[in-house]
């Protein structure tokens, strides 16, 4: 579930964070990014073609 990833995402940048540990999204399309999961439970906006999963993308612009 997408609340599910959120929160596995969030505690993961913070400990990252905290760690002084740099981090890097290899994948922004596909089951894991921000572009086009295809999760069921998403609230997705259009961008450019794609489906845009916002939340992800500003817990990832926020670390």
């Amino acid at each position: 579930p997408h609340g599910v990833v959120m929160a596995w995402m969030r505690d993961c940048l913070a400990n990252w964070k905290e760690a002084g540990w740099g981090w890097a999204l290899w994948n922004l399309r596909g089951s894991f990014g921000v572009l086009d999961s295809e999760r069921a439970d998403v609230r997705y906006e259009d961008w450019r073609g794609h489906k845009l999963d916002r939340a992800m993308l500003e817990l990832l612009k926020a670390s």
